[in-house]
């Protein structure tokens, strides 16, 4: 991690020394040599982040360096913020409080603290020289691993509960003939089970009665490719073990790789790691013309699909609620027992802790077994801390990580516990914080690295329709991982309430360490009411923050953050969540600021100092659902602005049309609205990504799709059109005012429409289309099953006030997502072979007079089976093969949150309406415009 902080200075000299060398005259060649001074050490620090853990001095070394490494970044930037109003006459006003508060630094003073630097650094180089640390070049990183406690595994070879889907499944693929899926890959996050249930199928007695050859052998981060090879032929040819044991290292592959074409093996690969390890391994196994199979457990999908991009990629469930306490019953010997209230609630909120990880309640069963649980429920972070042997188990995947992706995945500790994290929004988060290099291309960076932590099992990702990462959430006991090394590091400083009365949150339990710490700490992480005065208290401690969130801020006005603003004036992030009252000017003060997320925050006026804030590249001005907020014209100033999120509602106070031409760079423009921004504007913004168009006012504002249509846009991948007409319905005419649009594109209707468009006056690329209270009487499948790009269509709220739906043969050739909900009239819906051929998920809810679902939907893909939803029992009471569906609820209530997400105008009747429809799991959705 020091590597990170050095590497991270030098960049930010390096962008410095380009784009600001105006502001740096008179120091800019003592500049120049604390960036060579600082690349030097660079090497170094390669080999010494591996040593940290096992050797002390080392660790003290890099610490200090890591901290002079962030001082001199802070020298820098603070003399630019002197320095900069003297020197450019444009941004005076962008400086002027700032310069009102700060003396002039001078030129002397800051290269004495330079040169100062400079010593300090090259003296820490010579003395971890002397400690041995050498040279490592970029691309060579060193890792020291540490080796799981074995011991803990041991639990699951006896106390195996649920998932026996799991098991029928891989053993039916492993019974297979022929060559398909050769290789079979049980893979996931630590704990969850991958030994345990790869040790079941194998020990199954179908897969005992196919295969006359068996061998196991652990690779782990620590291995030896001949000891393995011999460990797993001694085992298929056991009277040759002392053959075996004198082969040469040639002579055991191709003694191995020759008993497999002839015998029908199964061999087991368990706790691979690395990609190298395979390629090890690689020559001793056959390819082609074997009936052997290949069974391998790995944390990391990226290794598995090193193997056999083709293989078959098997990840584990958790557990559910009643499997875990099957689990714990049998771990704590409380089969025959019975358990009173009072435990049953402790079980519960215990385990809440384990999330479902089959590791954590085995340890929590074992605990039990000896201890009262009253003393477990209240210690239960001193048992799952970083002391303990689930910790070191779950570590391993961060200490496996490559040194440059530990920053990007401790940063997602900053989010509340079990919190969807918005891709989108860490994605900038982590570019503002300058992670990743600004390009045209980073964002794709940076969506590539999140999608490592999720094939190493270290994060859960849900992805949009399109297969682009929606969110991201940290397991709890991966949280607790992420937040300790976080701390470890410096790296982070999280605050938090506890979550319960007696049980401590894991993240808490060294808050009095870490807001002693938060005078180096260069984020921080507030998720807690805090008095004024404890806050106020660590003003101090704040100076040198780079982020800046806070959570559940809902007691907190804008008065009582000011005096935290005026201290922060090295923040790049600032994310705020249910401030009330107005946006104080002082704001205008953090020009290095690159992020600022005011999202459900109760907004009124934003003052007219944001204009200072020329270097934002991220702004969230959305508030809360119902806000209607003032905003000044300003935003033409942030000309380095890339992703622009407007307030949902307008204040109606005259307010002029927001002046947008300016912002070339912009890549994301949401909720624009012709009523308060100049449509003109848009044809300028020709970096333009994505865009949501809202409009609120009427059929009039149709209008501008025309002229939309008429705009060169070469990067647009999305727009979305959000029409609400609450007075009176659209005509046949003013919507086919859309026919002209012909990119892709995704609509939401609110309100009723007279009747649906001919089929050449619809977009012709409308991938999503979501209608509410839209009355139309007559059966809009014939037209909507036409447009062949359609892949989500959302019927609901009387949407459709008929009696018969017909969907024709070849309907809806690309239609993944279908949902019909609150259609009351409906009473039959008759499905051809060969609609809907790529239906993947499927709700159906309030809709009492429906016989049944057509038994053609399900019929084209079976992963359907795990994505249907209904309150209607009748449904599927007389089809065996619904009788079968999991239900699951887990999909609706991410689904609803969604919504709300996007469409933020519900009343607030029919929000809380929503929200009982919801408990009630009468409410299904498919996916939003978003």
């Amino acid at each position: 991690m020091a590597e990170f902080a050095v590497s991270s200075v030098v960049k930010t000299i390096g962008n410095l020394l380009t784009h600001e060398a105006r502001f740096l005259r008179g120091v800019e060649g003592k500049v120049e040599d604390l960036q060579k001074e600082l690349k030097l050490i660079q090497g170094l620090l390669r080999d010494a982040d591996a040593r940290v853990e096992n050797d002390q001095a080392v660790g003290e070394w890099v610490a200090q360096l890591r901290d002079v490494a962030w001082h001199a970044e802070d020298i820098i930037e603070e003399y630019i913020l002197r320095v900069a109003p003297k020197k450019e006459q444009y941004i005076v006003k962008a400086y002027r409080g700032l310069v009102a508060r700060c003396a002039c630094l001078q030129v002397h003073a800051v290269g004495t603290e330079i040169d100062s630097l400079k010593s300090k650094i090259s003296n820490l180089r010579t003395s971890m020289q002397a400690l041995g640390i050498q040279m490592v070049k970029e691309g060579e990183h060193k890792r020291t691993r540490a080796s799981a406690p074995k011991r803990i595994y041991a639990h699951f070879e006896e106390d195996f509960v649920g998932r026996e889907d799991s098991v029928q499944e891989l053993v039916k693929e492993l019974l297979k003939d022929g060559e398909q899926y050769r290789v079979i890959t049980i893979w996931g996050m630590g704990g969850l089970g991958k030994t345990s249930l790869a040790r079941k199928v194998f020990t199954h007695d179908k897969v005992k009665n196919n295969f006359n050859g068996f061998a196991w052998a652990c690779v782990s981060q620590e291995y030896h490719s001949k000891d393995i090879l011999m460990e797993i032929l001694v085992k298929l040819i056991p009277d040759q073990r002392e053959k075996v044991e004198e082969m040469m290292d040639d002579e055991l592959f191709k003694t191995l790789n020759e008993i497999q074409l002839k015998k029908r093996c199964i061999l087991v690969l368990d706790d691979l790691w690395a990609k190298e390890a395979w390629d090890s391994l690689q020559a001793a196994f056959p390819v082609k013309g074997t009936g052997s199979k290949l069974l391998i457990t790995t944390r990391n999908r990226e290794v598995a699909e090193h193997i056999d991009p083709h293989g078959l990629f098997h990840k584990p469930r958790f557990l559910s609620n009643e499997e875990s306490w099957d689990l714990l019953k049998k771990r704590a010997s409380l089969e025959t027992k019975v358990m009173d209230a009072n435990m049953k609630m402790l079980g519960d909120k215990l385990l809440k802790k384990c999330g479902g990880l089959p590791l954590a309640v085995n340890v929590l069963g074992g605990l039990l077994a000896d201890n009262k649980w009253e003393t477990i429920y209240k210690d239960i972070n001193l048992h799952f801390g970083d002391k303990s042997d689930i910790f070191r188990v779950l570590a391993l995947s961060y200490d496996d990580l490559p040194q440059h992706l530990k920053p990007y995945f401790l940063y997602l500790g900053s989010f509340p516990e079990n919190t969807e994290i918005p891709a989108t929004k860490v994605l900038q988060m982590w570019i503002a914080e300058g992670f990743v290099s600004p390009n045209a291309y980073d964002e794709d960076v940076a969506e590539q690295y999140l999608m490592k932590f999720a094939n190493r099992g270290m994060v859960r990702v849900r992805f949009t329709s399109s297969g682009k990462i929606k969110t991201c959430c940290l397991h709890n006991l991966m949280r607790d991982i992420c937040i300790c090394k976080a701390r470890q590091e410096k790296f982070l400083t999280i605050i938090e309430n506890q979550q319960d009365n007696e049980i401590e949150d894991s993240s808490s339990s060294s808050m009095a360490m870490g807001i002693e710490s938060t005078w180096k700490t260069q984020r921080l992480s507030l998720n807690m009411l805090m008095s004024d005065s404890q806050v106020r208290q660590k003003e101090n401690t704040m100076l040198h923050l780079r982020t800046l969130m806070f959570f559940n801020s809902r007691e907190w006005m804008w008065e009582q953050f000011e005096h935290i603003i005026i201290n922060c004036k090295f923040l790049r992030v600032m994310k705020l969540e249910g401030m009330k009252g107005n946006l104080p000017e002082s704001v205008g003060d953090l020009v290095h600021l690159r992020y600022l997320s005011l999202e459900g925050c109760m907004l009124k006026d934003l003052p007219q100092s944001m204009g200072n804030l020329v270097c934002m590249e991220s702004l969230d001005l959305q508030g809360l659902e119902h806000s209607k907020v003032t905003v000044p014209n300003v935003l033409w100033n942030m000309r380095r602005l890339r992703h622009l999120h407007l307030p949902k509602y307008f204040a109606e106070n005259g307010q002029k049309n927001l002046r947008l031409d300016s912002l070339k760079n912009l890549q994301t423009l949401r909720n624009f609205n012709p009523e308060y921004c100049n449509v003109n504007d848009l044809g300028k913004l020709t970096n333009l990504r994505k865009i949501i168009v809202s409009l609120q006012y009427g059929s009039y504002q149709l209008k501008i799709i025309p002229q939309l249509a008429h705009f060169t846009f070469k990067h647009l991948q999305s727009s979305s059109f959000e029409i609400l007409n609450p007075i009176r319905s659209l005509t046949e005419d003013e919507l086919s005012k859309m026919s002209s649009y012909h990119l892709s594109c995704k609509l939401f209707i609110k309100g009723g429409i007279e009747k649906l468009p001919e089929l050449k006056n619809l977009p012709q690329q409308l991938r999503k289309l979501i209608l509410l209270h839209s009355q139309l009487k007559e059966d809009p499948m014939p037209t909507l099953e036409k447009l062949n790009d359609m892949v989500v269509l959302q019927l609901m709220n009387r949407a459709f006030v008929g009696k018969e739906m017909v969907c024709s043969a070849g309907g809806f050739p690309q239609l993944k997502h279908l949902v019909l909900h609150d259609l009351p009239n409906l009473e039959e819906w008759r499905v051809a072979e060969g609609a809907m051929p790529h239906l993947s998920k499927l709700g159906v809810s309030g809709c009492p007079k429906l016989k049944t679902v057509p038994g053609g939907v399900y019929e084209y893909d079976s992963s359907i089976g795990d994505h249907f939803f209904s309150r209607d029992e009748h449904l599927f009471q007389q089809d065996k093969h619904w009788q079968q569906i999991v239900m699951t609820r887990s999909f609706l209530i991410n689904e609803i949150q969604e919504l709300r997400e996007y469409y933020g105008g519900f009343p607030t009747a029919e929000e809380e309406k929503l929200k009982s429809k919801r408990r009630a799991l009468d409410f299904v959705l498919g996916r939003t415009l978003c």
